[in-house]
């Protein structure tokens, strides 16, 4: 797709401060342009020592690809003494398993939520310094992802990439089908759930189901709610927001023919695009994942405002960001800073924003005005739809949220679901999170 002037020339202007702004030096070693003042302020010397820095993806949200194109390529144009060595999470290969082996990565990518497990586990520190040689201004960023990515105290511990927007996606021709109009902007729960009814339906075998928010924590997350009190470290299950998130849940898992296969499995995205039998999906940025081969595969969709609760109007999830941060124990610390000033500059994220319709972590509202504008099928969908909801500030979080203490969570809710008395639920695991977080104390 050509670009219009006004984006052409900021591709040209982003390049050239990418080049200055990033540490880059057309002399190289530190030394003066010929004729340049003496007065004037030398940038600082690049680290050009070869490093191979090993990068640790902690979740799925970047693909192979958008390492390549977003990640190794703009790096080696600016900093070819810098390989990277990517480690994906899985069995075998997770944070805890690679520092017990000694393989300590010196980046994590991750999403806000999971810092306090690497504070936790002693890998994180204030980058402000470090960040500040290599030319970050961090005026740049939107506030509340760099907030998401900091301390309380205003340490950095990592730069924001994009943030997650969130829409409610939906299957038109399921609302064909059985000739029901389509969801609108606007709609709060209560609304979709009521349009959900009328499409949860069982036709000639199959069963196709009107609303799957995906999981309790999705739902919990426009409340800005946690599992565990940041001040206190201890559990914060038992308490209104999460009554209110129970009970939304199971008002819509109990419509008639809309129970999922298994409950907060984490499939509803693949159930939406692969299967095609739900209707509405509540949910974060599709658009770089999967929707353009289900789209391929006969998926008619679109997209309009997510719901809101009634007393949060035109609210979404809490900022969902995804984040590089440098280890503390990196041999090749100043090599991981090039890499970060290189991401975040204007011009990979304008690519990504054109590319891969991620919202950018930069305030430039050109980034959003760019917003798909390379991805083709796009095209006539109702993308407007996601600017007309907000996100609130991310909630701090503490060292114990962590995936075994959302298990304890959903553990509690399937209780709720199979008729165990909310308040009981919640009781019960609010104390079976305290065990845990008591277990596993930091030393």
């Amino acid at each position: 797709m050509r670009m219009n002037k006004s984006l052409m020339a900021l591709s040209m202007l982003a390049a050239i401060a990418v080049v200055s702004g990033c540490g880059g030096n057309p002399t190289g070693a530190g030394g003066e342009k010929n004729g340049a003042s003496a007065d004037a302020p030398k940038k600082p010397v690049v680290n050009t020592t070869p490093a191979t820095l090993k990068l640790y993806l902690s979740n799925s949200s970047l693909s192979d690809q958008d390492v390549i194109n977003l990640i190794e390529e703009p790096v080696k144009k600016l900093y070819p003494h810098i390989s990277i060595e990517t480690v994906k999470n899985a069995k075998g290969a997770t944070i805890e398993e690679l520092l017990a082996s000694g393989q300590t990565p010196d980046i994590f990518y991750t999403n806000i939520a999971d810092l306090g497990k690497y504070k936790r586990l002693g890998l994180l520190g204030d980058i402000t310094p470090l960040l500040k040689t290599y030319g970050v201004d961090f005026s740049r960023f939107d506030p509340q992802m760099l907030a998401g990515s900091s301390s309380e105290q205003g340490e950095v511990y990592g730069l924001p990439f994009f943030a997650h927007f969130n829409a409610n996606y939906y299957n038109k021709g399921i609302f064909d089908k059985f000739g029901v109009p389509y969801p609108q902007d606007g709609m709060t729960w209560e609304d979709v759930i009521d349009l959900a009814k009328k499409v949860s339906r069982v036709e000639s075998g199959v069963t196709y189901k009107g609303l799957d928010p995906d999981t309790i924590a999705r739902l919990a997350m426009p409340l800005a709610i946690t599992l565990v009190d940041a001040k206190t470290n201890r559990a914060s299950v038992n308490t209104d927001g999460w009554r209110t998130v129970f009970t939304l849940a199971k008002e819509i898992w109990t419509l008639p023919n809309n129970m999922p296969e298994k409950l907060n499995s984490f499939q509803a995205r693949n159930w939406f695009m692969k299967d095609q039998n739900i209707a509405m999906l509540p949910y974060n940025n599709l658009l770089n994942i999967g929707l353009e081969e289900a789209t391929k595969n006969g998926l008619n969709w679109d997209l309009v405002q997510y719901p809101s609760y009634k007393d949060k109007p035109n609210l979404y999830a809490f900022v969902d960001a995804q984040i590089f941060t440098i280890s503390q124990t990196s041999k090749y610390k100043e090599q991981a800073a090039q890499l970060l000033s290189v991401v975040t500059s204007d011009e990979v994220q304008l690519k990504s924003a054109r590319t891969t319709a991620r919202f950018s972590s930069l305030k430039n509202p050109a980034m959003r005005e760019a917003l798909g504008a390379d991805m083709a099928f796009l095209k006539g969908k109702n993308l407007k739809s996601i600017f007309k909801s907000t996100a609130p500030a991310a909630p701090p979080f503490s060292p114990y949220d962590s995936t075994d203490v959302r298990t304890i969570s959903f553990k509690s809710f399937e209780d709720y679901m199979k008729g165990k008395d909310l308040n009981t639920a919640l009781r019960e695991a609010e104390e079976k999170i305290n065990q845990w977080i008591e277990t596993n104390k930091m030393k």
